[in-house]
C-alpha cells in the first residue's frame, strides 16, 4: 500500500528536477515564465512534455496572450524557434 503512495510522488519529483536541469539560461525570464504558466493552463506536466504543448491549442493561447502582455518581440521570436524545433512544425 505504501509504495502506491511512494511511485507516483518519486515520479513527480523526478519530473520536476528535470524541468529545473533544463532551464535554459539563454532563455529570458519572462519567456520561461510564459511557458510555464501556459503547460500549467494546458494541463500539461511540464513546458518540456511535447506530447501536450505541441497539440495543446490551450498552452499555445495561454503562452501567446503572457508573451504579448510582459514579454518582449525577442522573446516571442524565441518562442517560435522553440515551437519549431521542439514540435518539427511552426505554431498553427
Amino acid at each position: 500500500m505504501k509504495l502506491s503512495i511512494f511511485l507516483p510522488l518519486a515520479a513527480f519529483l523526478t519530473m520536476t528536477a528535470a524541468e529545473v536541469a533544463h532551464i535554459n539560461d539563454d532563455w529570458s525570464p519572462c519567456l520561461n515564465r510564459c511557458l510555464s504558466e501556459g503547460s500549467a493552463v494546458a494541463g500539461c506536466i511540464s513546458q518540456y512534455d511535447t506530447a501536450c504543448t505541441c497539440t495543446s491549442p490551450a498552452f499555445r493561447d495561454a503562452v501567446q496572450m503572457c508573451l504579448e502582455l510582459a514579454c518582449t518581440a525577442d522573446d516571442a521570436a524565441m518562442a517560435l524557434e522553440l515551437h519549431e524545433e521542439r514540435c518539427g512544425t511552426p505554431p498553427s
